[in-house]
């Protein structure tokens, strides 16, 4: 490659990386850094209080048995579920003279309920949290309640979230719409009801410890399950109001994702779709703290965090991409030897994408080709090829539009060894809402159409 084509190649980069800039920024964390945050969510649709006071009034049957569980009044446990029931707007009870019997919004909702007091329960367990702050002698049920009954309120776990997020107190006040204070105090009174230092200062900043990212995590766990409980309530208030944050891996974004995303927006009309992309890692972190809801792209199989559940949708097999004018297409025979005398876009390191490429190589019986660019950005791939001389090993779903439209060209070349599993990430204990679900159908039909069309 001539001195003017590298410097177009250069330009290309310093392009792609310009554009992609605000979008990338934050996606692929380094071990100090987290990934960009998603918005805060707003207050609860339930605040905590009167989730424990549900709990109580459908497990007792009635107000006046559930008063004494909660050490309220019974006239103060009714004015929390009629002040509840406002707050969702349903009905959760039918009052009788036997008692309050659970309604259909009750029964749909509480699953949810019970797994947010489970996970704040959890939360009072996590890394680093010390034995002594749970009382002696109980079991994992009045963990749970003893975690619920310490004064948690929305306000101290929103600002957990906000200072994890922004590392000071000040800013995450602003993103709160608090004062300085009142978000210190809530900070301290958390750390007060964990029984535990949650975390540490310093002229840097404020950062969580090992208890206070455990907390943290099950704290957004939590707010996510209230979301979506209160989402799921849309049908019995005659609202189709659905949310849903799905993320992509680069060689999904262009074709599963978006193709999943317009049938189920075409759906369901009310729903309202965030779609992410990122590295592995960064999408792992929100998937894990509930950021995201599912992710897409290849699958990491046994090499999966442990906590996480995979499904297959198909099969991916990558193809060899060049420019329409590449000296390659000229060739009469290609060939993984052949293309090895040309620059190589290659996949960052400790990929499935990655260890195809080794296995083509490896296959092929030659050393794997000089790689002067590696990235996990399709924009710049494209940019780059382009503009050069440079090879790549990419999904054909990656670059669909580039290749019908002729700017890019697959090489007629059988690759063996560059076979991997694409599919979806989700959290093994989650529990989808049913916007989620239909989205997760809807991304194997799409995937099923794609392999129909490949064959």
């Amino acid at each position: 490659m001539g001195e003017a084509e590298a410097g177009q190649a250069a330009q290309a980069v310093q392009a792609a990386q310009a554009a992609q800039a605000a979008q990338d920024a934050g996606q692929a964390p380094g071990k100090d850094r987290a990934p960009l945050p998603l918005p805060l969510p707003l207050p609860l649709p339930l605040p905590l209080r009167l989730v424990r006071v549900v709990l109580a009034v459908a497990g007792a049957g009635s107000a006046a048995r559930a008063a004494g569980q909660l050490h309220l009044s019974a006239p103060a446990v009714t004015r929390a579920v009629q002040q509840a029931e406002a707050t969702l707007g349903v009905p959760l009870f039918e009052r009788g003279a036997r008692g309050m019997a659970c309604t259909p919004a009750a029964e749909a909702l509480l699953p949810r309920l019970r797994r947010v007091q489970t996970m704040l329960g959890q939360a009072m367990l996590g890394p680093g949290m010390p034995a002594r702050a749970l009382p002696p002698g109980r079991g994992r049920h009045a963990v749970a309640e003893a975690a619920m009954s310490r004064h948690l309120n929305e306000t101290m776990l929103r600002a957990l979230v906000a200072v994890a997020e922004t590392r000071s107190e000040t800013a995450a006040a602003r993103r709160l719409g608090l004062s300085q204070p009142s978000v210190r105090a809530a900070l301290r009174q958390l750390e007060h009801s964990a029984r535990t230092r949650l975390f540490e200062h310093s002229r840097r900043g404020t950062r969580l410890t090992e208890a206070g990212e455990g907390l943290l995590r099950q704290a957004k766990l939590a707010l996510a399950e209230l979301r979506v409980g209160h989402e799921e309530l849309a049908a019995f208030r005659g609202d189709a109001r659905a949310e849903v944050v799905v993320g992509a891996l680069p060689m999904a974004c262009d074709v599963l994702v978006s193709q999943a995303v317009a049938r189920l927006l075409a759906a369901l009309p009310g729903a309202r779709v965030t779609a992410l992309d990122g590295t592995y890692d960064s999408l792992v972190h929100l998937l894990r703290h509930a950021d995201v809801d599912c992710f897409v792209g290849p699958l990491r199989g046994a090499a999966s965090p442990g906590d996480f559940a995979e499904e297959m949708l198909f099969v991916d097999r990558l193809v060899a991409v060049v420019r329409p004018g590449h000296p390659a297409r000229a060739l009469r025979r290609v060939s993984v030897p052949a293309l090895a005398r040309w620059p190589w876009i290659g996949p960052l390191a400790d990929t499935p994408a990655e260890a195809a490429f080794e296995r083509v190589f490896a296959a092929a019986g030659v050393r794997r080709p000089r790689v002067d660019l590696m990235t996990h950005s399709t924009a710049i791939v494209r940019s780059v090829l382009r503009s050069s001389d440079h090879v790549a090993l990419l999904s054909p779903l990656q670059v669909r539009a580039e290749l019908d439209d002729g700017v890019l060209c697959e090489l007629p070349l059988r690759l063996p060894g560059s076979e991997r599993a694409i599919g979806i990430t989700l959290r093994r204990d989650g529990q989808p809402s049913s916007a989620c679900a239909r989205l997760l159908a809807e991304l194997r039909a799409v995937a099923a159409a794609a392999v129909s069309g490949a064959r």
